[in-house]
């Protein structure tokens, strides 16, 4: 995200909404997290303009460093090189754990550094004043960072080929991951109500690898992080792309709070709510793939955000459903315009 954008992210989320009576932004998102009962839906907006209940540091999730980029190339601080693109996701090109062997001589980085933990809790204390629900990122994302650490290939073949070298650096991710969490936890007094990951396990029709290697290697990693959550006061909130219809089963039974799904009509609207209604709530926007093709009207946006509201029904399940934007919308080339009439169509009608 450019400074001017996440400048102008910043000062949006700071706006308080509009909310009933004697119960704040906070408060109605928490209650719907926990079906128990929100006045109404509640949303964030990230752009065009920047509004909502929650406020997300997603303006400062990207660690990369961009700035010594040259020949259209940068390392960030993982060791990992980088393709720069026009997009938010560069390009990965070059791998420093491709071999498992390399391990042991391989140096982490912190998970976050004193500078940006203080940012952070500036920033959060403003937010609390405004009676925000405040995200706080995870700079981990284990999956994600696997895949820039030992790219695709050799990621998929590692639990045939190097099952315990696996599992060392899954360990190893994981502890940095609650180091961060503790680290979010001590920088202050109940400043942060949630902590979200952004790891894509879906393709466009399946998951990247079989549920079976998901259950050995990947979930008791992962329940330990929620759990680690938990302790902390805080709901897990999990993003992830693809179609992954047969992780949300392994999601609820770990305990995550939250899944934030950009392609909500890939999985198919009534078999979320089927799946999902009244155990682990959603974090939707409209779906990024299909409003942002030249054909669809806002008329069929208008009818597609009246869809969403009534199968999610927070009535029925009493809560479990967020409205959001994309908050990148040069990556997906999505119009102001459309953006704007989403936000302003979801006001009129929730």
């Amino acid at each position: 995200m450019k400074p001017i954008m996440a400048l102008k992210s910043l000062y949006g989320q700071l706006k308080q909404v509009p909310t009933p009576i004697g119960i704040t932004s906070k408060e109605i998102v928490i209650k719907t997290i926990e079906f128990d009962d929100p006045p109404r839906i509640p949303y964030s907006f990230y752009c065009n303009p920047t509004f909502g209940d929650i406020f997300d540091f997603f303006f400062m999730k990207w660690t990369d460093k961009k700035s010594n980029v040259k020949n259209g190339f940068y390392t960030d601080e993982w060791g990992v090189v980088w393709q720069d693109t026009k997009y938010t996701w560069g390009s990965a090109v070059m791998y420093p754990l491709s071999e498992l062997a390399d391990l042991a001589n391989y140096k982490f980085p912190l998970p976050i550094t004193n500078k940006r933990l203080f940012i952070m809790a500036k920033v959060a204390q403003l937010a609390k004043r405004k009676k925000k629900y405040i995200v706080a990122p995870n700079y981990i994302c284990m999956l994600e960072r696997m895949r820039s650490l030992m790219g695709v290939e050799k990621l998929i073949l590692a639990p045939y080929e190097q099952p315990n070298k696996l599992e060392e650096l899954l360990d190893i991710l994981t502890n940095m991951t609650i180091d961060l969490l503790n680290k979010y936890s001590n920088s202050g007094l109940d400043l942060f109500d949630a902590f979200m990951t952004w790891e894509d396990w879906g393709s466009q029709s399946r998951l990247l690898m079989s549920n079976d290697m998901f259950k050995k290697f990947y979930k008791p990693r992962y329940k330990r992080i929620v759990d680690a959550v938990h302790e902390n006061g805080m709901h897990f909130i999990w993003h992830s792309c693809g179609y992954i219809m047969d992780l949300i089963p392994d999601m609820i039974d770990i305990g995550v709070d939250v899944v934030q799904i950009d392609q909500p009509r890939l999985l198919g609207h009534q078999q979320l709510i089927d799946s999902l209604g009244g155990k682990m709530c959603m974090w939707n926007p409209v779906d990024i793939q299909w409003s942002t093709q030249s054909h669809i009207t806002n008329e069929d946006i208008k009818k597609e955000i009246d869809v969403m509201i009534s199968t999610y029904n927070i009535k029925k399940y009493k809560g479990g459903f967020i409205f959001r934007n994309y908050p990148d919308p040069q990556d997906i080339n999505i119009s102001i315009e459309r953006q704007k009439f989403i936000n302003s169509t979801f006001i009129e009608m929730m």
